[in-house]
């Protein structure tokens, strides 16, 4: 076949996302294949759901086809799929907006202003405002990457709707630890390390200055290693190793063993990857 051997590395959100792509791939002879879902028998229904298609490529090329695409689209004004906060599901609003408050508070450590019509949750080095009734998120205080996104909108619903009354073990695991993480953490799901380890290696200080803005608390693991608390009951650790003529730098994310009770979906803990990610390329570079 064709495609034998060829994972997904990016969702095309048009026609015209296609044709870029494969202008880059091609120019820097990277094999890619796409798939339309035009050609599919949903009838366009899928196109609606998932976008217009999928580039896939050998798995060996999957991280120079995905610095290529990123290069290409990054300054690309046309917004795709899963960008916007608007794009949650809004069912995740009405789930949240029929739990007790009470229960949600007592849950999450977060505190519910009444005033406001809103829940106050921790978040890094500030706070985030959530109201269940306007459908708003925003911060107390700007950070570097000021933006609410879609990651961050999934993933502080989720944390509203789903965390359980269970503080940190202090037991971190990999990704691939969680479970089904070794089948699900591959691929298109692969975690953000790859940027943040050519950051970290041409100077460590930027990690450095990333955890201080963040409110990182360092530890003693790696050449350089801090616990960012995202939201109350869910710290990540963030390791980094210096790359030397033998061995390429290394960036690792630890959760600790408690976070798939306040994220039961994989890709919630996937979304929640980026929103540390791309807050700490942020703080680093501001």
């Amino acid at each position: 076949m064709a495609n034998e051997g060829y994972i997904p590395v990016y969702t095309l959100a048009n026609r015209f996302e296609a044709d870029i792509v494969s202008d880059v791939l091609e120019r820097e002879g990277v094999p890619f294949w796409i798939r339309s879902f035009e050609e599919t028998a949903y009838d366009g229904l899928f196109v609606i759901q998932k976008g217009w298609g999928q580039v896939l490529v050998p798995r060996s090329g999957f991280h120079q086809a995905i610095r290529l695409i990123y290069s290409v689209l990054k300054n690309n004004p046309q917004k795709g799929l899963y960008e916007e906060p608007e794009q949650v599901d809004p069912k995740l609003w009405e789930e949240l907006a029929d739990k007790p408050i009470d229960d949600v508070c007592a849950r999450a450590k977060v505190f519910f202003d009444k005033d406001r019509g809103a829940y106050e949750i921790p978040f890094l080095s500030t706070g985030i405002l959530c109201y269940p009734e306007k459908r708003i998120i925003e911060f107390i205080r700007s950070l570097p990457y000021d933006r609410v996104d879609f990651e961050l909108a999934l993933v502080v619903l989720h944390y509203l709707i789903h965390a359980a009354s269970l503080d940190p073990t202090g037991r971190w695991v990999g990704e691939k630890d969680i479970p089904g993480g070794n089948v699900f953490f591959y691929g298109p799901h692969q975690l953000p390390t790859r940027p943040l380890e050519e950051l970290f290696q041409i100077d460590i200080e930027y990690f450095d200055k990333a955890a201080r803005i963040l409110g990182g608390i360092k530890e003693e693991r790696g050449d350089r290693a801090y616990v960012f608390h995202l939201f109350p009951r869910v710290p990540v650790l963030l390791i980094f190793w210096k790359g030397d003529e033998e061995f390429e730098p290394k960036v690792n994310f630890r959760f600790d063993e408690t976070i798939i009770r306040h994220f039961p979906m994989l890709d919630q803990i996937f979304a929640l990857s980026y929103v540390v990610y791309r807050h700490i390329v942020a703080a680093a570079k501001a």
